[in-house]
């Protein structure tokens, strides 16, 4: 309620003959202090009319001017005009300064005046001022004025209806710059609003485990020997040949959550813990850390907790080997937090190669025998075939049927269990085999594709940096060939894109591949350093955001505004969207109301062997999508 409220309540009955003696008594005292202001010399500079104001009949138009110049606020009036006479328009000298002008040099009329108003502000304007003319009731509003050297202005004003015989005859308009408060606003709304999208927890953690991730533990580990001393430790698990149960990949997940939730009580909330590699755990112990336990007392311990549990996985109990590793590092040493969590790896599985419990090595080992220890690892792998082949559903929303899949990439461990290639992957991307590892995979999985009816369409993984190779093209156009794919069932997905090291050759490979009927996909959209660019130059077909912005998009507004807006831009570019980690139903709604093409995650399907039979698959994916109700009855 504001002053003009209170006025029109005032007007709806009699005043009181108590009210009618205060306001006489009030009048009585405002005459007699002005009359000694005179008597004292003083120079009244404001006219003083003392009237009663609940009898007397004043001019409201000229009230409100007064008032407003009083408190140096500027006025617009209209007044209607009678017969054919049109109405009055005139501002303010202080109305016009606020708007941009010096008083007298310009002649407003309602055109003028709405030339002055911001374009994207007129139609509310407008809208306000019809509103409080039909409604006869005060209204206000704040927009944006246009001044002469195109400098943006905001002013807030007071709409006031003037009523003549109970009928409107004019509007007054009271206003004010208030950019500084305007702005001052803006930025409180943007940083409640920021703090609001903010996730507490910095933390890239996995959302199985609940532990840090590679990529997170390895950046604490290098901040750390930039300026401290400590010692990283890595325990390895295996399971136990004879009782080993956990085949599939459900088993795995769920063996994995039970380890991490177990680690979390050993180890307790101090101490930086994440995932190194399937089945694989890193702790980070520094001299900073208020820990009384050495490193190796707490390697000790680890794997201690882990070889007397007993796991239960489905129904059957389950019991883990682990061997730990320590490598200790000084202050300042050049060797990087990977270097270092690779030292780490190495010293656990030289543990297990003597039958230890902990091995530890002192000082960080030798780059070059660092390297070539990798890198040997890997081409074994690759000469050995030490790899198999999976394919994951991917659904099309809006024909609610699996139409692609990708193929995906498992690596055997030491007992020949296949394992999520993740770790493989990052190290062989740091130590320069990864070429190696793309050839093996394009060549068996367009083997196994040419083997089927082809049917499907299908997604195959190409490292960023293998596309700096500059024979990489030849060799996919010839292993297409050689196993007859057709190549529109094809689509080439580049992951790790912030590591592509040639944009030149980069955009050879992909105007080839697309030359020759396949197309091009960037994996893991929104995490790269430069994946909007690659929108501009690359000539992508499609483009799967990360699946960090949709395990939560449900809950979070931060991965809300993200998504819609990038379906938004990759539709206005012409390619198509896919989002990755689709976990629930609510998740898949959400997806189709932003415009989503196609989804996958295990709510979708989860991969199974390239072998089997993907018709198959499909058939029983789509089932599921258009009858949910047989998800539970098929378990």
């Amino acid at each position: 309620m504001d002053i003009d409220d209170i006025l029109v309540l005032a007007e709806a009955r009699e005043p009181s003959s108590l009210e009618l003696a205060r306001a006489r008594r009030v009048g009585r005292m405002v005459r007699s202090e002005y009359d000694r202001s005179l008597a004292d010399g003083y120079e009244i500079l404001v006219d003083t009319d003392l009237v009663d104001p609940l009898t007397a009949t004043i001019d409201e138009a000229a009230r409100i001017e007064r008032a407003a110049q009083l408190v140096k606020r500027g006025t617009i009036t209209w007044t209607t005009g009678s017969g054919t006479t049109a109405g009055a328009l005139k501002w303010s000298d202080q109305m016009a300064m606020i708007f941009g002008h010096a008083p007298g040099t310009l002649h407003l009329t309602a055109d003028s005046l709405v030339k002055l108003v911001h374009p994207g502000d007129a139609a509310t304007v407008r809208e306000a001022v019809e509103s409080a003319w039909f409604r006869r009731r005060p209204g206000e509003i704040t927009f944006r004025v246009i001044h002469p050297g195109g400098s943006v202005r905001y002013v807030h004003c007071h709409i006031e209806v003037l009523t003549t015989a109970g009928e409107p005859s004019g509007i007054v308009a009271t206003g004010e710059d208030v950019t500084i408060l305007e702005l001052a606003r803006q930025e409180r709304r943007r940083l409640a609003t920021r703090s609001e999208m903010l996730c507490v927890d910095l933390a890239a953690r996995d959302p199985m485990t609940g532990l840090t991730n590679r990529g997170y533990l390895t950046d604490e580990v290098d901040r750390a020997r930039r300026t401290l001393e400590g010692a990283v430790v890595v325990v390895a698990t295996e399971t136990v040949t004879h009782l080993a149960v956990a085949t599939t990949d459900r088993d795995h997940e769920e063996l994995t959550s039970d380890v991490a939730a177990l680690l979390r009580l050993v180890i307790g909330p101090d101490l930086t813990c994440g995932s190194v590699g399937p089945g694989i755990w890193g702790v980070l112990v520094a001299s900073g850390d208020e820990h009384a336990e050495t490193a190796e007392a707490l390697a000790f311990r680890m794997v201690g907790a882990i070889r007397r549990h007993l796991f239960t996985v489905g129904q059957k109990a389950l019991r883990l080997y682990a061997w730990a590793g320590v490598a200790r590092f000084g202050g300042g040493v050049p060797d990087t937090g990977f270097d270092l969590l690779v030292d780490g790896e190495h010293a656990a599985r030289e543990a297990r190669r003597k039958g230890a419990v902990v091995h530890v090595f002192d000082q960080p080992t030798d780059s070059g025998d660092r390297v070539s220890r990798c890198r040997s690892r890997i081409r074994h792998a690759v000469a050995t075939d030490g790899f198999a082949l999976y394919a994951q559903p991917i659904v099309d929303l809006a024909l609610n049927q699996v139409t692609r899949h990708e193929i995906l990439l498992r690596v055997r461990d030491t007992t020949g269990d296949l394992i999520a290639p993740w770790a493989f992957l990052d190290t062989a991307e740091r130590f320069g085999e990864i070429v190696a590892v793309d050839r093996w995979v394009i060549d068996h999985a367009l083997e196994l594709i040419g083997q089927g009816v082809q049917t499907s369409h299908y997604q195959i993984n190409i490292s960023g940096k293998s596309l700096a190779d500059p024979s990489m093209l030849t060799y996919v156009t010839e292993a297409i060939r050689r196993h007859k794919v057709r190549p529109e069932c094809l689509t080439f997905e580049i992951t790790e894109t912030a590591l592509i090291e040639n944009r030149n050759e980069a955009l050879a490979f992909a105007t080839g591949i697309r030359e020759i009927g396949c197309q091009l996909a960037l994996d893991d959209f929104g995490t790269g350093y430069a994946a909007l660019a690659y929108l501009k130059y690359l000539p992508v077909d499609l483009v799967k955001i990360d699946g960090l912005f949709i395990v939560d998009i449900c809950q979070s507004p931060p991965d809300q505004a993200v998504v819609s807006k990038l379906v938004e831009l990759c539709h206005a570019l012409g390619i198509r969207v896919a989002a990755e980690c689709v976990q629930d139903d609510e998740t898949v709604k959400l997806l189709r109301e932003y415009g989503v093409d196609f989804a996958q995650g295990y709510k979708l399907g989860r991969p199974a062997p390239i072998t089997a039979s993907l018709k198959q698959q499909e058939n029983t994916i789509e089932m599921e999508l258009r009858f949910p109700e047989l998800r539970t009855a098929m378990g």
